[in-house]
C-alpha cells in the first residue's frame, strides 16, 4: 500500500501549506487512484539546496484528448513519470507546475516557439515555491495534466513538434537536473467560427468539409457511405433539403405560404428530424450494403440507380433506389429519389 506522510517544519509553521492529491497507479492496477508518499515543504524561488536525486524513472507525455485542435483552443497534455526501476524513486512536485515542467515546441523548419506570458510570469515570480516530496515504488506512476498554451505562445496555425522537460528537483537554472520526454507532432488548424463550422470538420483529415465537383455516381456513393458511418455533415453535403422536404404535398403547401424565416426554420427542423429518426424518410435509412448499377446524365440532370440491401435477422430486403440529381454551379445535388421493392433473399 502507498502511505501518505506530512512533515511540517516548525520553522515554516506559520506559512499555509497546500497538499494536493496525486495520481499513482499501482502495479497491476492501471488507472487506480491513490496517494504517493509525500511531504510538503517550502523553498525560495531564487535558491535552495538540492536534496532530491534525479530519479532514474521514465518520463513521457501524451495528448489528454485525441481531437482536432484549432488555434485558440486549450491543448491538454498529460505528463507521466513512471518508476520502471527496482528501487523507490523520489522527486519534487511544485504547486506552481512551471517549476517542474517546460516544453520545447518547434516548427517543421526547426524554429522554436516563444514561451507564453503565463509561463514567463509564473516562473519569474520572486515568491516562495511550495512543493511536495513524492515517492514512487517500482511499477507506480505519477501523472498530471497541463494546458500547453499556458507554456507556449501559439500565434499561427501549423504543424509542430513538441518535447517536454521535467525537473525532478525543481527548476533552479540552466544546470538543473532534467528529464526529457518523447517527441510528439501537433497539428493546429486555423480558427473556425462557431460550433456549426466545427462540426463540418473532417475527422480523418482535419479539413473543413466542403462540396467537391464529383460525378453523379460518386456523389450518391459518398452520401450513402456517410449515412452508414453516421457522418451527418457529409451526409447532408449533397442533399437539397428544401426539395426533399417539399416532396410531401402538405409540407409543400405550408412552405409556399410561409415567410422566408419560417421556411429556413422548416428546413432546419427537417434536418434535425432526419438525424433523430423522427420522420419516416427512406433516404436516411441505413443500408447494410449498396451497389451503384447505372448512371445517366446530361448537362443539368442525372439519374443514379443503386441496389441497396437491408439485412434483418431472418432475411435481407432488396430495394432499388433511383436518385435524381440536378447540377448547381459545378456540383451535383440530390433533390429527389424513387424506390422500388425487389423482394427478399
Amino acid at each position: 500500500m502507498v502511505s501518505k506522510n506530512l512533515i511540517l517544519a516548525f520553522a515554516f509553521a506559520f506559512i499555509p501549506l497546500f497538499v494536493a492529491s496525486a495520481q499513482v497507479n499501482q502495479p497491476g492496477q492501471p488507472g487506480m487512484q491513490g496517494q504517493p508518499s509525500v511531504s510538503s515543504q517550502q523553498e525560495s524561488a531564487a535558491s535552495a539546496s538540492s536534496s532530491v536525486a534525479n530519479p532514474a524513472a521514465g518520463f513521457s507525455v501524451r495528448f489528454f484528448e485525441q481531437k482536432i485542435y484549432f488555434l485558440g483552443d486549450e491543448i491538454q497534455v498529460q505528463a507521466v513519470i513512471e518508476n520502471d526501476t527496482p528501487d523507490t524513486q523520489r522527486f519534487r512536485v511544485a504547486d506552481n507546475r512551471y517549476y517542474n515542467l517546460d516544453f520545447d515546441v518547434r516548427t517543421t523548419t526547426n524554429i522554436p516557439l516563444a514561451h507564453a506570458k503565463e509561463f514567463t510570469m509564473g516562473r519569474g515570480s520572486d515568491q516562495p515555491v511550495f512543493f511536495r516530496d513524492v515517492s514512487l515504488e517500482p511499477g507506480e506512476n505519477y501523472s498530471f495534466v497541463v494546458d500547453l498554451t499556458k507554456y507556449i505562445a501559439f500565434s499561427d496555425a501549423g504543424l509542430f513538434v513538441l518535447q517536454a522537460m521535467f525537473y525532478p528537483d525543481l527548476f533552479r537554472g540552466p544546470d538543473s537536473a532534467v528529464m526529457t520526454s518523447n517527441r510528439m507532432t501537433l497539428n493546429i488548424k486555423p480558427p473556425v467560427i462557431g460550433a456549426e463550422q466545427r462540426a463540418k470538420v473532417e475527422a480523418e483529415t482535419g479539413a473543413l468539409i466542403a462540396r467537391a465537383p464529383l460525378p453523379p455516381d460518386e456523389v450518391v456513393a459518398s452520401t450513402i457511405s456517410a449515412r452508414q458511418k453516421s457522418q451527418w455533415e457529409k451526409f447532408f453535403l449533397y442533399l437539397d433539403l428544401e426539395s426533399l422536404l417539399r416532396r410531401n404535398p402538405e409540407q409543400d403547401r405550408v412552405f409556399r405560404r410561409s415567410t422566408e424565416l419560417v421556411q429556413h426554420q422548416m428546413i432546419d427542423q427537417f434536418r434535425q428530424e432526419l438525424m433523430q429518426s423522427k420522420i419516416d424518410q427512406e433516404i436516411s435509412v441505413i443500408p447494410t450494403s449498396f451497389e451503384v448499377q447505372k448512371t445517366t446524365y446530361d448537362a443539368s440532370n442525372a439519374t443514379v440507380q443503386v441496389l441497396e440491401r437491408f439485412k434483418y435477422p431472418d432475411y435481407t430486403e432488396l430495394k432499388q433506389y433511383t436518385y435524381l440529381l440536378k447540377k448547381s454551379d459545378r456540383y451535383w445535388i440530390i433533390d429527389d429519389y424513387e424506390i422500388q421493392n425487389l423482394g427478399t433473399q
